[in-house]
């Protein structure tokens, strides 16, 4: 065919065609020649096209195609070891740099760029009548804490008491996380026994203690939200709180001491009064952030997140006739 094309075109330039009389001559062989090419791709392409939709539509074709290439991926093996490039997270080899990831920060450490938003803290800010998106957008975006003037969740140790054995009794034979008391021997601590000293020396002067401890384990957290109620503002949509703290005093002076809590913090203050410091994680701490010192009275609630901020707690001056009570839920919170 080629040469018959040659000998043509040969001939046609010895008898001096113009170049619009060998493309009349040509035309309808050119055209031939394309509707050939055409066909021959739509050969090629039209089985790949039929099995792409096979591929996306049928989930048994794709099943079968998958463990035939399997197969042969095995085969081809002794030819060519793909396997690395099987097991690699990425197949574009990065620089050095991007590779490596930072390394996970420690309890009381954030990203320093998280300094810019505590720098200028003067105070803490309070609020009242609010919803849970007000405090997230005006507050918790920005790393701010704030007090909730009207949390209204008053209730004292008696209440409290009453209240877990007609509700969650079976509160009372969990094992807390953490507890720190002077009502019993740590190694001797229980949880029932530690109640009913505080049920027996209520009216009694003469008997001071305190009582903090943290409920972690999953029967334990959803008991307690039995007759550990959620504060206006904590939304239905939110995760439930997946650890709850008690802090009771009675009568007795507490020097600071800070609790390790993380995620999304809110604290009721049930009763009396407690002295709260957040303090700024490193290395916002390094006189870049201030310390926030605050008194949070009955029937407030403190609302933090621990990206920026720890949190201690103390009584430098308890009341004669009232404990001091305080409720606490760590909620998994992303914004």
């Amino acid at each position: 065919m080629e040469e018959e094309l040659k000998t043509f075109l040969e001939n046609c330039q010895k008898q001096e065609f113009s170049a619009k009389e060998m493309l009349a001559i040509c035309q309808p062989l050119i055209w031939r020649i394309r509707l050939a090419r055409i066909k021959k791709w739509c050969l090629i392409l039209l089985p790949l096209v039929i099995i792409y939709l096979l591929w996306l539509c049928s989930d048994t074709f794709g099943w079968w195609s998958s463990a035939v290439g399997r197969l042969l991926l095995i085969q081809i093996l002794p030819l060519w070891d793909w396997t690395p490039y099987y097991n690699a997270k990425c197949l574009i080899p990065r620089d050095q740099l991007v590779q490596e990831q930072p390394s996970p920060l420690g309890k009381y450490e954030t990203q320093w760029q998280n300094c810019a938003l505590c720098e200028s803290l003067e105070g803490i800010a309070t609020a009242s009548n609010v919803s849970y998106s007000t405090l997230e957008s005006e507050y918790l975006d920005r790393g701010q804490p704030v007090i909730v003037t009207d949390a209204g969740l008053e209730m004292d140790i008696i209440n409290l008491l009453n209240l877990i054995e007609k509700k969650s009794p079976q509160w009372l034979s969990s094992e807390p996380c953490d507890v720190s008391s002077n009502l019993l021997l740590r190694k001797l601590f229980n949880l029932e026994a530690a109640l009913d000293k505080i049920h027996s020396w209520q009216g009694q002067s003469s008997n001071n203690w305190h009582l903090q401890l943290r409920n972690c384990q999953k029967k334990a957290v959803k008991s307690s939200r039995l007759f550990l109620e959620r504060p206006y503002y904590y939304p239905l949509h939110l995760a439930p709180y997946y650890s709850s703290w008690l802090l009771a005093v009675h009568q007795q002076k507490l020097k600071q001491s800070e609790i390790y809590v993380r995620g999304l913090v809110l604290i009721q203050q049930l009763s009396g009064h407690f002295e709260v410091v957040l303090h700024p994680k490193n290395p916002c701490d390094k006189g870049v952030c201030p310390s926030l010192r605050m008194r949070l009275n009955a029937g407030e609630g403190l609302v933090f997140s621990t990206d920026i901020w720890s949190v201690s707690f103390g009584l430098e001056k308890p009341q004669s006739k009232q404990s001091s009570l305080a409720s606490i839920f760590e909620i998994d919170w992303q914004t």
